[in-house]
Order: structure tokens, then sequence, then C-alpha cells
């Protein structure tokens, strides 16, 4: 893995720890993360919509897969606002993140042909035991959001395999637009079902996680679609999962949660991961 690349998605790594520190701030409000990728898709839109002019037609299989990112996109924050509404930021975090490295990695070998090195293999394998590590604590003390943590989990390999095919076909841009306008109409459905007449207060209460949640992830989210047309996906999401290290260190900081020897545990077999995927 290229240090370009690396420090790429490092990069977007502390991007999204630091925008997921601000939902757990607000406890995965689910009108707040949806008026977060509202705000992301309306700012977006002006280049999209240039770079769609610009544009050749785009093929089928390029519509089948923005489709598909922003239905499991949907799935993606229905579960993150649940989960950070039960559990620590220390424990949700790193398992919502991480359940789902190995998966990608075995995706791309299999349906995307990609090669994946010996040494890279053991930095896949040491990132997905550290997030193991991470969920023990969370199955013997039945610790609060791990199950809606792990549904997280479960919507990465899927959306991160279909991102991988889709930004070969469109920009990433146009690509993140589509995805978002998707995820923002299927959410809507839930977030008026629930809070409606307040979206209004919400908004003008909230306006600065509002903000920082939508152009934070935005900017994420561009970071690792431009990372997907340079390396294997499996090396890409593996890295980025990195997040875990600053999710942990941010709970810490910012949420004054407690840094227990079972967590540097985990800590430490992500970064050891790390250091492999660097020398793959």
């Amino acid at each position: 893995m290229s240090p370009a690349l690396l420090g790429l998605v490092l990069s977007a790594a502390l991007f999204h720890a630091s925008w997921n520190v601000v939902a757990r701030q607000h406890a995965g409000h689910l009108a707040v993360l949806w008026l977060g990728a509202l705000l992301a898709w309306i700012a977006i839109t002006p280049l999209a919509v240039v770079l769609l002019w610009q544009s050749a037609p785009l093929p089928m299989t390029a519509f089948a897969c923005m489709l598909a990112t922003g239905i499991i996109h949907v799935l993606y924050f229905l579960a993150l606002s649940s989960a950070y509404q039960r559990g620590e930021i220390s424990l949700v975090y790193p398992v919502a993140r991480g359940s789902g490295v190995a998966l990608t990695a075995l995706g791309g070998a299999w349906w995307l042909d990609e090669e994946l090195s010996h040494t890279g293999l053991v930095g896949i394998a040491a990132v997905s035991i550290g997030i193991l590590l991470f969920a023990v604590p969370g199955w013997t003390t039945r610790g609060r959001g791990l199950r809606q943590a792990l549904a997280v989990g479960a919507t990465i390999p899927a959306y991160s395999l279909v991102d991988k095919v889709g930004t070969g076909l469109v920009h990433p841009i146009v690509y993140i637009w589509a995805m978002y306008g998707i995820s923002c109409l299927g959410l809507a459905l839930f977030v008026f079902g629930r809070f409606r007449g307040q979206i209004r207060t919400i908004a003008r209460q909230r306006v600065g996680g509002i903000a920082l949640i939508g152009l934070g992830s935005m900017l994420t989210y561009l970071i690792i679609l431009f990372a997907y047309r340079m390396g294997p996906v499996g090396y890409v999401v593996a890295a980025r999962e990195s997040s875990v290290l600053f999710g942990a260190l941010f709970g810490v900081l910012f949420l004054k949660e407690r840094l227990t020897a079972w967590r540097v545990t985990a800590l430490a077999a992500v970064l050891v991961g790390l250091v492999c995927l660097r020398l793959a």
C-alpha cells in the first residue's frame, strides 16, 4: 500500500471519527443525521450537475450502483442512529466500523478479482481481530448498542463493494451526490414519521452539529471514493478502520469514556494491522 494511498485513507479515518463523535454527542438523533445528509447533498449539487452536464451518458450498471448504495445507506443511517442512542462510542464505533473488514476483503478477492499479498492478509486479519476484541466485553456484559453496531457493520461490505464498482463508472462527486439524494429520500419517510412538526426546531437548535456531521461525512466519503480508484477495496477498507483508534481516543478525551485494558489491547491489534497494510 503506497504512502500516498495510506495517508489519504488515514485522513479520511480522522474525519470519519470526528463526525461520529459529534453524532454520538447528539445521541444518534435520526433527524440530525438526516439534516446533515441533506446539507451535504445540497452543498455538492452544483458541482455534481456541472460534471453530469459534461459527462457522457452513464451505463445502466452505474445507475444500479448508485441506487443500491443509496438504499444500503438508508439502512446504515438507521442502524447508526439506533446504536448511538444506546451505546458508548468507544464500543459502538469500533465494532460498527470494523466488523465488516474481513468480509469486504473476501468480497473484493472473490467478486472483483483483487489480489492481496500475504502481508496484506495478515494486516486485514489483525484489524479484524482487534475489532472482535472490542466486542468481547460487550458480549460478556451485554453492552448496550452492540447488536445495533453489528448491524451497521453488516452494511459496510455491501456498500463498499458496490462503491468500488460504481466509482469505476461514475465520477466520485456525481456518485456521492446520487447516494446522498437517494438516502435522504428514503430516510425522510422515517424522519417525518417520528419528528413531524419538529424539523425546523431541531434544525435551529442543532445547526452546528448538523453542519459538522453533514460536511464531515461528505468529505470523508469523497476521500474514500477516490481511494477506491487507487488500490484494492480490501486494503482501503481495512486501513480506513484505523478510525477506531481516533474514535476510542475521542471517546475518552471528549465524552469521558473509560479506556480499559481490553480496549488498549484491541487498539494495539488494529495498529499492528495498519503497519502490515503499509508494508503490503
